[in-house]
């Protein structure tokens, strides 16, 4: 086992440097027991340490080592990293999926989670194979858009996380592992940890595209993502109004800080459709996508209408591009019919 370890050790990658941690020689000591104990340097770096964890899980899964075959302890020692720049992207994959685009916002209540729902379910429509995984911890809302209540299911031989199918989409989602109305009270390094343990323990199987639906912020969810896995590139969704572009650009350089390209902008809530006369109406301004398109150098994907009926899907656990037969939502799925169009255009030309 201990030469299994070393070749794995080999293709480890400093997350900061994009160096291999064997010719920075920050591999202290490696035991000869049946379970070897690996000696690495990390200086009390979580999400250094993150980095670390997830490429050997990844890799290790790949050449048949699981994580229950070794024992990590972290040195106080410091490795040598990078101390200016951007984070550097890790050059991780999940097993099996093609693209994973993260879904983001600056502040809660634009609406990024219905916008990541109806876009999954376009994309499958069109014959894609889509996972949806709800990494807001705190606010997990995927599930009830889906109609999906229940606990999640383990694989118990493979030691895997078996996501819940509905509407043709895979799905995880934190909140099928706790009560309902539990309180979730974690600090940072378990955020990272739980986005690990999503990312790389759920039985995804083979998919097109993986979408990600943030928590609104810059916090370290975000910043776990970017450590742990390639990421294609993220949408970035916001209201028409000035206040929700502020926080909108935050998000935008929050992600171009960590080197995750931007695919564009959804502006949603662009207009408000009455249900009695079916005329358009600007309550939010208008234009406030278009410009944070420009200031970002992306595109604008698209504008997603306000519609009562569209609410009233959303409640009932319905998605409201999916093979939907009432004619007031035509607007909606021409909406996200559009904005999927673009971004694959886009996806293309990166």
């Amino acid at each position: 086992m201990k030469e299994k370890i070393e070749k794995l050790l080999k293709r480890i990658q400093n997350p900061l440097t994009k160096k291999m941690i064997v010719d920075e020689k920050l591999i202290v000591s490696i035991s000869n027991d049946a379970k070897p104990v690996i000696e690495i340097k990390s200086g009390g770096d979580e999400k250094w340490r993150q980095g670390i964890e997830g490429q050997m899980r990844v890799i290790g899964n790949r050449e048949g080592i699981k994580t229950d075959d070794y024992v990590i302890q972290w040195s106080d020692i410091k490795p040598e990293v990078a101390k200016q720049g951007p984070v550097s992207r890790p050059q991780l994959s999940i097993p099996g999926v093609k693209r994973v685009i993260a879904v983001g916002s600056g502040k809660g209540g634009v609406g990024k989670s219905t916008v990541t729902v109806n876009i999954a379910s376009t994309l499958e429509q069109m014959g894609h194979r889509v996972g949806i995984m709800d990494a807001d911890i705190y606010g997990p809302s995927v599930g009830k858009m889906l109609g999906i209540d229940g606990r999640q299911k383990m694989d118990v031989q493979k030691d895997r996380i078996m996501p819940i199918e509905k509407y043709g989409l895979k799905v995880m989602s934190f909140s099928f592992l706790i009560a309902e109305g539990e309180p979730v009270i974690w600090r940072g390094p378990m955020l990272g940890k739980a986005m690990q343990q999503f990312l790389y323990d759920t039985q995804w199987g083979e998919l097109d595209y993986l979408i990600i639906d943030l928590p609104p912020g810059t916090g370290d969810t975000q910043l776990s993502l970017a450590q742990l896995v390639q990421t294609d590139g993220a949408v970035i969704v916001t209201t028409p109004q000035s206040v929700a572009l502020l926080d909108a650009g935050r998000a935008v350089a929050m992600f171009e800080k960590v080197n995750i390209p931007i695919l564009g902008v959804v502006e949603n809530m662009s207009e408000f459709i009455c249900t009695h006369c079916g005329k358009p109406n600007h309550i939010f301004a208008k234009g406030g996508g278009s410009r944070l398109a420009a200031s970002s150098k992306s595109i604008l994907l698209g504008q997603v209408p306000l519609i009562e009926d569209a609410m009233l899907a959303a409640e009932k656990g319905e998605i409201p591009v999916y093979k939907n037969k009432n004619k007031k939502l035509e607007p909606i799925v021409d909406a996200f019919t559009h904005i999927v169009q673009n971004l694959g255009s886009v996806l293309e030309r990166n």
